[in-house]
């Protein structure tokens, strides 16, 4: 569906194919995550290009997820993606910065399949570590439109696709992992 180059086309592939199984796996990733608001991408503002991508996002908020800490789950042409997500709309930008910045090295043990990233809207991202965290870090401080973002990434191809156990193994531990994090930047606690 993202090989359809027109937004109709694309809206109606994203409609179709991909938000059903956003429905279909929120009630797992809200109970592993421990999150109580689901927003699956709208794309409300697409009147002429069409997505590059699309998501769900998780939080505490109703309202929408943007401006507070968030997880993404959400696919690009060529991949599956998970993020643990602080972007630049967030509303507490310094203190956000400041409690991944305590946890920075926590981050960097994680499995060395995990990601950083400083733009949800790129494909492009680094392994994570702690010299990568640092640099991504420093840039969300620094610049206005920057987002700091830790998860992984699966490739068309990839085993986690052909089976549907096998992706929801993948998902759970990518999950688990990350909802201390999430749970830091919420201000609450962790879920056991």
């Amino acid at each position: 569906m993202f090989e359809d180059p027109t937004l109709a086309g694309r809206m109606g592939g994203i409609k179709s194919e991909i938000d059903p199984k956003f429905e279909a796996i929120a009630p797992l990733i809200s109970d592993w995550l421990g999150a109580s608001a689901t927003h699956i991408a709208q794309h409300l503002r697409r009147h002429k290009n069409p997505p590059m991508n699309t998501w769900i996002a998780f939080n505490e908020q109703f309202r929408g997820y943007k401006m507070t800490p968030h997880l993404m789950l959400g696919f690009w042409d060529d991949r599956l993606f998970v993020w643990l997500a602080c972007l630049a709309e967030a509303s507490q930008r310094q203190w956000l910065a400041s409690q991944l910045e305590t946890q920075l090295p926590e981050l960097a043990t994680l499995d060395a399949a995990f990601q950083v990233s400083g733009n949800h809207m790129a494909k492009a991202s680094a392994p994570l570590t702690l010299a990568n965290s640092e640099v991504v870090l420093a840039r969300y401080r620094q610049i206005k439109q920057a987002d700091f973002l830790v998860g992984r990434q699966w490739f068309r191809g990839e085993s986690v696709f052909q089976d549907e156990g096998t992706q929801q193994a993948e998902l759970h531990k990518t999950v688990r992992a990350l909802q201390p994090f999430y749970a830091l930047l919420q201000g609450g606690e962790q879920k056991s």
